[in-house]
């Protein structure tokens, strides 16, 4: 009889966090066998249960601990000397990967903990069907998840490494032909993803949306959402240097499957806040799935420094994180639709106000007011000076936010070290919550959730598609929708409008980046787009001072010099040792 261990099933990978050959060592004697897992009711179930056990819950995980990925893009900035700092540094190569957990005995991230989550979808796809003790149900509906995590765990491969072989079966113990094993080309990788997900859901065996005791569970809106995100990467430039637009009409039909379900609908601006925080037994019409632990420790992490609060004593926050840049609050509209500013240099720190945001009151001049008249997105993602945060959990007055110089939320020069104080002149507010702190360590926040798919993302994917191909009434469709929730006019409407693939394009990208900034998804539209020689070189903050009167001065000053824009960065190359025992998967060309 084969022997397999539970913890092989439970722990081993693909690639395991000591390369290839710790996967094909030979289970020990005196482990549970494989007849004994699938005989025990809790121990079948636990075969897919191990698998959404791999996937990451919080999004301030997966660079380093507390660590956001929006920390290397030009959409945030974390202080100190960690592995954001020396990505932008870089550092990356092909012996130091950058995201990891330099602790660990083993620091790799990403790499064998998403290929382990390919093994544990394949072991629950084989095993379960032989299981003595649950339901055909039951069997059914666990391995048609399991083929969904299993293309969510590739798609995850795909956006950090690129295309990798589509392996189906666990390997046995005594595999030893990882040399054969060859790096497909993207559009094979994408299609057998989508092929397999339409299998999935033609199959009628999971509901277009679980209920919300089962919302942890992977269905069809799932599939869609996974098919819909892999084909527009494979459409995209990075993917697709050839622009074949058959590529970007898949991907335009693809988010228009997700767009057309029923189960889910847009909630309103009034409610927008409700997508990142509240219960996670709460629906939201929005959410496709989102993370099911409460990730209410990221207030604590990256966020404002409340324990400045006057009139109660609270403690103060570990320290501020991410810190949105200039360049991401200059992306956040005026009320009538006109982007503030024009940069007027390569620094861009001179610039020209736009005169139809000036007509609104946009100023940078003493005693201006640069944050008013702003898109309604501005106010609940972005904490600026002189913000009302809210009143903290048992008080009843508020945090007014003070970035300038001299105030309780005071700019910070030095980039070097952690800190409770932002070196950008900005802090985020998006997934936080004011009620998160009161006195004597007492809070009333509601939980936090990281969403993995929302309904807002294929819209966005279905205009940039429609767009690529010629389609811009159809563009602008699907644009005006995710506009029209957050109180923006038409893009027919803004000022300086104008009817072309330029304009449109640019204008679709800037509202990508508006709507989910901070949720994690700048690095790889940077990335899928090739635009990090543009955007990565730097980022800026505003340095604000107070005069005696009162006054504020404001002052657009340089953070940081950037090394994370070469081409290397588009893709990350595989861990040196194991690239040694995968001869024939190729690194990416630029690391070649």
């Amino acid at each position: 009889m084969k022997r397999i261990t539970i913890i092989f099933i439970i722990i081993a990978g693909f690639i395991s966090h000591y390369g290839c050959e710790s996967v094909l060592d030979k289970t020990p004697d005196g482990q549970i066998t494989i007849d004994k897992v699938l005989s025990n009711y809790s121990r079948s179930k636990g075969l897919i249960d191990e698998t959404y056990g791999q996937i990451y819950l919080a999004r301030d995980q997966i660079s380093f601990v507390h660590n956001p990925i929006e920390c290397l893009t030009d959409n945030a900035f974390w202080a100190a000397t960690y592995d954001a700092y020396e990505w932008h540094n870089g550092s990356l190569s092909l012996s130091n990967p950058v995201i990891k957990w330099s602790w660990h005995t083993n620091p790799e991230q990403l790499w064998p903990d998403f290929w382990r989550g390919v093994r544990f979808a394949n072991n629950a796809i084989k095993y379960l069907p032989l299981s003595t003790v649950i339901t055909a149900q039951e069997r059914d509906t666990w391995v048609a998840e399991a083929r969904i995590l299993r293309c969510w765990f590739y798609m995850n491969l795909l956006e950090f490494y690129g295309p990798m072989p589509w392996i189906e079966e666990p390997f046995d113990a005594n595999y030893n032909e990882w040399n054969n094993l060859q790096r497909p080309i993207y559009d094979e990788i994408a299609t057998k993803i989508s092929e397999e997900l339409m299998d999935v859901i033609k199959s009628g065996i999971l509901p277009n949306r679980q209920t919300p005791s089962e919302a942890r569970h992977v269905d069809n809106g799932v599939a869609y959402a996974i098919r819909a995100r892999v084909l527009l990467n494979n459409a995209s430039l990075l993917n697709n240097p050839e622009k074949d637009k058959s590529k970007w009409q898949r991907a335009a039909d693809a988010a228009k499957d997700v767009v057309n379900m029923s189960e889910y609908s847009l909630v309103a601006m009034n409610d927008y806040k409700k997508l990142f925080t509240g219960a996670f037994s709460t629906t939201v019409s929005e959410i496709i799935w989102r993370s099911w632990s409460d990730n209410s420790h990221i207030n604590n992490t990256n966020g404002i420094d409340v324990g400045t609060y006057p009139y109660a004593t609270i403690n103060h926050v570990w320290n501020c994180g991410e810190s949105p840049t200039q360049e991401l609050v200059d992306c956040f509209e005026m009320t009538n639709g006109a982007l503030p500013v024009a940069y007027n240099d390569a620094t861009r720190t001179k610039i020209t106000v736009n005169p139809a945001a000036a007509g609104l009151g946009y100023s940078e001049a003493p005693g201006g007011d640069p944050y008013s008249s702003r898109d309604a997105r501005f106010y609940v993602n972005i904490l600026y000076n002189m913000a009302d945060y809210g009143v903290p959990y048992n008080c009843t007055e508020p945090f007014i936010v003070e970035t300038f110089v001299g105030g309780r939320n005071a700019f910070n020069n030095i980039i070097s070290q952690e800190t409770q104080r932002s070196c950008t002149g900005y802090y985020s507010r998006k997934d936080k919550q004011i009620k998160y702190w009161g006195p004597g360590n007492s809070s009333g926040n509601e939980p936090t959730h990281w969403v993995f798919f929302r309904l807002a993302e294929f819209y966005l994917n279905r205009a940039e598609a429609l767009c690529e191909l010629g389609d811009l009434d159809g563009a602008m469709s699907m644009l005006n929708v995710i506009r029209e929730r957050a109180l923006q006019p038409k893009i027919e409407d803004v000022p300086g409008f104008q009817k072309s693939y330029d304009f449109l394009m640019g204008r679709i990208r800037n509202e990508r980046r508006v709507e989910f900034c901070l949720e994690g998804w700048r690095f790889h539209d940077q990335r899928r787009w090739k635009i990090l020689n543009e955007t990565n070189r730097f980022i800026t903050g505003m340095r604000i001072t107070k005069d005696d009167e009162g006054k504020f001065h404001y002052e657009r000053r340089k953070i940081r010099d950037y090394n994370s824009y070469t081409d290397k960065y588009l893709v990350m190359p595989i861990p040196l040792e194991d690239a040694k025992k995968l001869a024939s998967i190729t690194q990416p060309t630029a690391w070649q």
